[in-house]
């Protein structure tokens, strides 16, 4: 993208003139307005959680969108359904997360993917649940509007979910 940028300023403003200045400074503030998006993006991405899951996750709150959406993606009794930011932070955390894993759980970041729309953060977890071990992996999809988390896609084994978090058994099919 700058080899094409330098390629129209070269041949279609005039060589020295104040225009190729101007445009030149305008694609650099552009081309960093666009980075700094992304990394400011990944950055937020990356705390959200640390913040959504200490010992006040309201701090998380001020880094979501007054129409923030959470969805827990896959086939379990908790799947599917669309949590507002007041149902998230006031029922989610609390009543679902909170009660599933009572001693918290320790998430670590092994890969982020992003661009200027969104961010994949993509985590392995370490966790005692209500039935015993429960170390899951992890997809966060992050979608972000007006500088702000929009929406987040969590993606798991719900399998493991269903199986050591609510003692659901695997029976064989015929």
């Amino acid at each position: 993208m700058i080899q094409a940028l330098k390629i129209l300023t070269e041949n279609y403003i005039n060589p020295g003139g104040k225009m190729k200045t101007v445009i030149n400074l305008l694609i650099v503030s552009f081309l960093v307005a666009c980075g700094s998006n992304v990394d400011a993006n990944k950055k937020m991405a990356g705390d959200f959680l640390d913040l959504a899951l200490s010992a006040n996750p309201l701090d998380a709150q001020e880094l979501t969108h007054p129409d923030f959406k959470f969805v827990f993606m896959g086939n379990t009794e908790i799947s599917n359904i669309p949590y507002d930011r007041d149902a998230y932070f006031d029922y989610w955390l609390p009543e679902v997360v909170g009660k599933l894993l009572p001693t918290g759980i320790t998430l670590a970041t092994t890969d982020m993917i992003a661009d200027d729309d969104g961010v994949a953060v993509i985590m392995e977890g370490d966790a005692e649940g209500v039935n015993g071990e429960y170390d899951n992996k992890y997809v966060f999809v992050y979608k972000f509007k007006d500088g702000k988390i929009f929406s987040i896609h969590e993606y798991n084994s719900d399998l493991l979910v269903a199986t050591r978090l609510y003692k659901n058994k695997l029976v064989p099919s015929d």
